[in-house]
């Protein structure tokens, strides 16, 4: 062995002591690799609610890579979010942090939606029932903040058994024909970075960690959104009620 370009005999103990360090660096390695490629773009299968505002399209279960639907723990293209389900994402055009991993996307495009029952108006004169948004093209995005909370930076970092509301968690959809855009927000401020909208007077949806692998995504009877439509120059809102489960799994 050389060092400094000087030849070193080694003993038979510090051949051994070497070699085990080489061992454990190689496998700390592997380690590390293994649980970096877990933190972002991981692939998830969802059950969505049946009833409440927020339902399913009638097709069953949702998973990533089947009819151009995508749902991430913690996506690479949203680096501020922690939760991302879209029904239309663009597999072609952005590449995942582990790309040589992602799904390999099949099926039909705009053959998926999620379906939003926007019925519930907080009462008031000045507000109104606006109707079912179903799609193709009336269900896009629904995303969770990241950090989720102040001191749980991601899903994954959540106990098992525990639950908690994150900071901020947004819906996005349009209407059939895609000429009307609404945004409904839970918590301060858009996760899109939409201007002059927030979430004033809005309530937040629970997350529970039912397993290693899964997850509940969770707004109860009574929560509140703060809706906006986006169409017009200067956005305007109302507060809606906002109820419906998602059940997520690790692919």
């Amino acid at each position: 062995m050389k060092v400094h370009g000087k030849s070193i005999k080694l003993g038979f103990n510090q051949k051994l002591a070497l070699v085990f360090f080489i061992t454990m660096t190689s496998a700390l390695y592997k380690v590390y690799a293994q649980t970096h490629k877990k933190e972002c773009d991981i692939p998830l299968n969802a059950e969505v609610s049946s009833l409440g505002n927020l339902s399913n399209d009638g097709k069953g279960t949702y998973y990533t890579g089947n009819d151009w639907v995508a749902i991430w723990l913690n996506p690479s293209r949203w680096p501020d979010q922690s939760f991302h389900i879209c029904m239309n994402w663009p597999f072609n055009y952005f590449h995942t942090c582990d790309s040589a991993s992602a799904p390999v996307v099949t099926g039909i495009r705009d053959s998926r939606t999620l379906v939003h029952h926007i019925t519930n108006p907080i009462l008031d004169s000045n507000r109104k029932e606006l109707g079912d948004f179903t799609g193709p093209g009336g269900g896009n995005h629904l995303s969770l903040s990241r950090p989720l909370t102040s001191t749980v930076n991601s899903f994954t970092d959540m106990a098992i058994g525990s639950s908690l509301s994150p900071r901020l968690a947004e819906v996005r959809f349009s209407s059939t024909n895609g000429s009307e855009f609404y945004s409904v927000i839970f918590g301060d401020s858009s996760l899109f970075h939409q201007p002059n909208i927030n979430g004033t007077g809005s309530t937040r949806p629970i997350v529970s960690r039912t397993s290693e692998h899964t997850w509940t995504i969770s707004f109860p009877s009574g929560t509140i959104g703060r809706l906006w439509h986006l169409a017009d120059k200067i956005p305007t809102s109302e507060l809606y009620y906002y109820e419906g489960t998602i059940d997520i799994t690790i692919q």
